[in-house]
């Protein structure tokens, strides 16, 4: 279990979750890993059972689980008779490693600054659809919720003041218009999202390096908002999204997450093909993707795809405070194998990455999910 940063993508939880009351019924088995052709990332996964269902376990409520072996959690949604378009709810989860940092300055994991963080938390909302005449939803949310986290040191944690204990409150608002399908094989969507979020700490200090130990905030800020289409055309899918983040007092354990070949997983990560998966901790960033797939079978599904990725960001401490880009690239392939699963495997080129003293990095992705 050391030798695994990230285990489990729990923060998947707030992808799916976000804007929407999801009312679609869904049992979803999801399992992602990328690793490195070269350089020394840990290697990194995640994988959760998604099970989601309207009406159950009372008329007018909605109960979404979501396991992910070292973490739970679950949301219950009730609908107001008088206006079903409206609905209030409650959720909870804990689990372990959920706010682990693995940090990589210029290609390298800085092993005795990377610690393991647990974590509890509860929240509330209120969830209305706002009828509009367009096809597309149109949800706003908002949610209090309060996480307790909890960190511990690695094995080769040394010289290194760790984050105490500590209670966030937070606030959030959320807008999306439209929506993009879920699924590795998706192949439509128009989705316009938008989030805030105020967040407090009770009882933060600083931390990090003994003798240079990172600024404490207490308060932290972000806006985030991303504009994203997919659309089929015969045999061929195009997709495309811009977005970006600005962020004020945050940190590595607040940050922008930014890199590696996993997809759909945000806000866990920010897919930037062919460096390692979060390898960036930003502050404030922008981002463009791209892809195209083409399916060149019917039997098994078997589609090829092509990935072209930009990124400009600006670290949070002790990284660099300055503007970078970076560009990747990369290829896939993608099937229906047996137990009727879909897979897909990638490789993604860093055209900017760093990786001992030379540019270039290679990242290899595989994913699997089952629809039940």
């Amino acid at each position: 279990m050391k030798k695994i940063a990230f285990v489990i993508l729990v923060l998947s939880l707030a992808h799916a979750a976000r804007a929407q009351v999801d009312i679609e019924s869904r049992r979803t088995l999801t399992a992602q890993t990328g690793f490195p052709l070269r350089g020394e990332e840990q290697p990194s996964a995640f994988g959760y059972f998604w099970f989601n269902e309207n009406n159950y376990p009372w008329t007018n409520t909605a109960l979404r689980v979501i396991f992910a072996g070292v973490f739970a959690d679950s949301e219950l949604s009730w609908f107001l008779p008088a206006n079903t378009n409206v609905a209030v709810g409650a959720g909870a989860g804990a689990g372990a490693y959920i706010d682990s940092v693995m940090p990589y300055r210029q290609g390298e994991l800085q092993t005795h600054e990377r610690f393991y963080g647990d974590v509890a938390t509860g929240r509330v909302f209120v969830n209305e659809t706002i009828p509009n005449p367009t096809p597309l939803p149109l949800n706003v949310r908002g949610t209090y919720s309060v996480t307790g986290s909890f960190y511990r040191k690695t094995d080769t944690t040394s010289g290194f003041a760790l984050p105490d204990d500590f209670l966030t409150q937070s606030l959030t608002a959320e807008l999306r218009f439209g929506g993009i399908e879920p699924g590795l094989t998706a192949r439509r969507g128009a989705e316009l999202y938008v989030a805030a979020d105020a967040n407090h700490r009770s009882g933060f200090e600083a931390f990090g390096p003994d003798g240079n130990l990172l600024p404490a905030h207490s308060t932290y800020q972000r806006v985030y908002g991303s504009l994203a289409g997919k659309i089929p055309v015969e045999r061929t899918t195009f997709y495309a999204r811009v977005g970006g983040g600005l962020g004020d007092n945050l940190d590595e354990l607040s940050a922008y997450k930014i890199g590696g070949n996993l997809i759909n997983v945000e806000p866990f990560t920010t897919t930037l093909h062919g460096y390692y998966t979060r390898e960036f901790f930003a502050d404030d960033f922008g981002m463009a993707n791209l892809a195209v797939s083409q399916q060149l079978t019917d039997a098994h599904k078997v589609s090829a795809h092509l990935y072209g990725d930009w990124a400009v960001l600006k670290q949070v401490p002790p990284g660099s405070d300055e503007w970078h880009n970076y560009f990747g690239v990369g290829t896939g392939l993608s099937f229906r194998a047996f137990w009727e699963t879909n897979w897909l495997l990638t490789y993604g080129y860093g055209i900017n990455a760093v990786r001992n003293g030379d540019n270039g990095g290679h990242e290899i992705g595989v994913a699997m999910e089952k629809q039940f």
